[in-house]
């Protein structure tokens, strides 16, 4: 299974520990953006399959957030 690059960087960062994202800090406060959507959380249900091929069940639920900002350069970012 491929996966995109911004599928790898989302895992890179959701595992990322506070003090390996404090030196990215100061950069990000200085970065000009415009709010697309507004940040919002949820409630998403998760399912699984027993051994990855069996049949669906449903493992619960999970808080989910979202945001879509527009940089200055014109990209982005969700």
């Amino acid at each position: 299974m491929s996966v995109s690059p911004r599928q790898h960087w989302i895992g890179v960062l959701a595992r990322a520990q506070l003090n390996e994202l404090q030196p990215f800090e100061a950069a990000l406060k200085d970065a000009e953006y415009q709010l697309i959507r507004a940040p919002e959380i949820g409630m998403t249900l998760v399912r699984g399959r027993m051994g990855g091929d069996g049949a669906a069940f449903n493992v619960g639920e999970m808080s989910v957030t979202r945001c879509v900002v527009r940089l200055a350069d014109g990209r982005t970012g969700y």
